[in-house]
């Protein structure tokens, strides 16, 4: 069946105007859908901070062109290379949910692996306080010494976020095996995509064809 021309072009602007609501209508909204913090000399962040304790201590570098800050290694021994991140309270506490852990890390040879430990309900070290890679939560990440700037994302089925992970909520670890350097960390609600960019701001949309379609891309270091 074909339908006259004035409209089939009504038609067509009409799903046109409601992908594009849609989409729009689906952008992560900071400190709704998502937290973060971006680490240096001084940490910025929203709802989220990075934490130094006994086991945990990082000093701020730069390296790649960017400020962040470094698990020197090693630090007290091997093992002792953490770096503690808690969730403001007032977003998230003591529940059972689903997240997403991005970090931003330099990939250097110098650590074999990035793990995530977090507090869950599920299997790990002290009661699932400390669950990783190591627990069957997910793979941690490889870096392969490519010596750029690279995201890694952590699937979280069972976060808890009770502050059980030595008062924090998850620490980013090599185990002993190197130093880790980390720039910025987002925990998320929602599922970010398998190509996270964190240059491009949630919500923005860019022109894929000269007919101007549009498509949202899911990252950003900040509502902007």
């Amino acid at each position: 069946m074909r339908f006259p021309a004035l409209p089939r072009r009504l038609i067509t602007a009409s799903l046109l105007a409601a992908l594009v609501a849609i989409t729009h209508a689906a952008d992560p909204v900071a400190g709704v859908d998502f937290v973060w913090v971006d680490l240096g000399e001084e940490n910025e962040g929203l709802l989220l901070t990075q934490e130094e304790q006994g086991d945990g201590m990082t000093e701020p570098d730069d390296v790649g062109g960017l400020e962040c800050r470094i698990n020197p290694w090693p630090y007290a021994g091997p093992g002792h290379n953490h770096m503690y991140f808690r969730i403001d309270d007032a977003y998230l506490f003591a529940t059972n949910t689903e997240a997403w852990i991005i970090m931003e890390y330099f990939d250097s040879a110098d650590a074999q692996q990035i793990d995530c430990q977090y507090d869950s309900n599920g299997a790990g070290a002290v009661a699932g306080a400390f669950r990783g890679a190591g627990d069957g939560a997910f793979e941690a990440a490889k870096p392969t010494g490519s010596e750029t700037w690279l995201t890694h994302t952590f699937h979280l089925e069972d976060g808890r976020f009770e502050n059980r992970a030595n008062a924090s909520d998850f620490r980013l670890s090599s185990h002993g095996q190197g130093s880790i350097w980390i720039n910025r960390v987002w925990v998320s609600l929602v599922e970010p995509p398998e190509d996270f960019d964190p240059e491009l701001p949630f919500g923005v949309s860019r022109p894929v064809d000269a007919a101007g379609k549009a498509v949202t891309t899911w990252a950003a270091l900040r509502d902007r």
